[in-house]
């Protein structure tokens, strides 16, 4: 049974029913308390898990946006040099960049939001178990399971309902992790196949013909108003 689904079962479980039931409520009570923190350490284990590939993932943010800084100015760069077909392939390039930047962003907060319901569903279990040991402990001062049943009841917090809306969250969440490092690594591995210097054509990308007229009208608009001092100062230079 996986960390998440395992964290389920231990949250869903009636103690309650499951007590009123057993031939010997204090050894099934004992194995559930065994059972509640052995799920504890391990959802507390991945949950950590789950932070360093959120630090992970922002790190790989990072360095896209920075590669897509990069073709930005190599773009720049080639428009300079009246070279269109380098500066369409560095656009391209860029714009992949981005949107892997773009997908590395929500992938991060993706993790985010499930690091925040473990989290919350970990403070869950930790009611539940110390509920469990309570019931334990009066059972071992020898009263009955309903008498330990109505003196939990009457300090109980309101807890259940959000043991059964932690079910549900964990019925999406323990695939959506599964899948995390495969999505992450496509990030990675997928990459770029432009070649933004190789000058080999390729089919027009209305987008990108756009940009780069763009790109030329702001860098002629910017020599345009440099003053004839400045050019005056680059010649004597």
């Amino acid at each position: 049974m996986g960390t998440f689904s395992r964290l389920r079962y231990v949250i869903a479980a009636n103690v309650n029913a499951l007590i009123e039931k057993a031939e010997d409520p204090e050894k099934l009570l004992r194995a559930l308390i065994r059972e509640m923190e052995d799920a504890s350490e391990e959802a507390r284990i991945a949950c950590a898990d789950l932070l360093a590939e959120q630090q992970r993932l922002q790190r790989l943010e990072t360095r896209l946006a920075e590669d897509s800084d990069e073709w930005q100015r190599r773009a720049e760069q080639a428009v300079s040099q009246d070279r269109d077909d380098l500066a369409r392939a560095a656009l391209k390039t860029r714009s992949e960049l981005s949107e892997q930047t773009k997908a590395a962003a929500d992938e991060a907060s993706h993790v985010a939001d499930r690091i925040g319901q473990m989290e919350q569903d970990m403070a869950t279990l930790k009611v539940k178990l110390a509920e469990a040991k309570t019931r334990l402990k009066g059972m071992s001062k020898g009263k009955s399971p309903a008498q330990v049943n109505a003196e939990v009841r009457e300090h109980q917090s309101p807890g259940e309902k959000k043991m059964r809306r932690a079910m549900a969250r964990f019925d999406h969440l323990q695939t959506q992790v599964d899948n995390l490092e495969a999505r992450v690594r496509s990030y990675e591995v997928g990459g770029s196949t432009a070649s933004p210097w190789s000058g080999n054509s390729e089919p027009t990308d209305p987008a990108i013909e756009d940009e780069l007229q763009r790109m030329k009208d702001r860098l002629s608009g910017k020599r345009e108003g440099e003053s004839p001092t400045e050019h005056e100062d680059e010649r004597t230079a």
